[in-house]
């Protein structure tokens, strides 16, 4: 069953950005995500979220908050290399990095490589996101994953 799939972050917005310099841990909590293909984190944190996706396929990330007055955008998606495996590989198309659309409601649209070796190995990437608020951004990192399914 090969699809698109759709990541959705989701940001308690006022909470993170009333914080003046929040460590990594506090803004994994404010940060939850989903997926529209049974993502799920086994313990609860978002470090360890894992996303299945599709050889050939589109991978979405859009940003989401419910807070009045904010807004979440995905700024760039960047793959996390592993510095002592010389076999690992990013899966995206796309390069290492990819750029969000722009703006306070960026997204971004990434493809999955459609080479058979590239599946069911797992790749650890990095979510650069920012929350805007009355024209001003903050931005954050979060350090997910995805794995490959042919």
């Amino acid at each position: 069953m090969s699809k698109n799939v759709q990541i959705v972050l989701t940001v308690d917005a006022d909470s993170l950005y009333q914080m003046s310099n929040p460590s990594q841990e506090e803004i994994d909590t404010y940060a939850t995500l989903s997926d529209d293909n049974d993502g799920l984190s086994e313990n609860g944190k978002v470090q360890d979220f894992l996303s299945n996706v599709y050889l050939g396929r589109n991978v979405e990330w859009i940003g989401s908050t419910t807070d009045n007055g904010y807004s979440v955008a995905i700024d760039r998606i960047v793959y996390d290399f592993d510095v002592n495996d010389p076999n690992d590989k990013c899966f995206l198309e796309d390069d290492i990095s990819i750029m969000g659309s722009g703006g306070c409601n960026s997204k971004v649209v990434a493809t999955i490589k459609d080479q058979q070796e590239m599946a069911k190995t797992l790749n650890i990437y990095k979510i650069e996101f920012s929350i805007h608020y009355n024209n001003v951004a903050k931005s954050y990192l979060i350090d997910p994953k995805l794995i490959a399914n042919p």
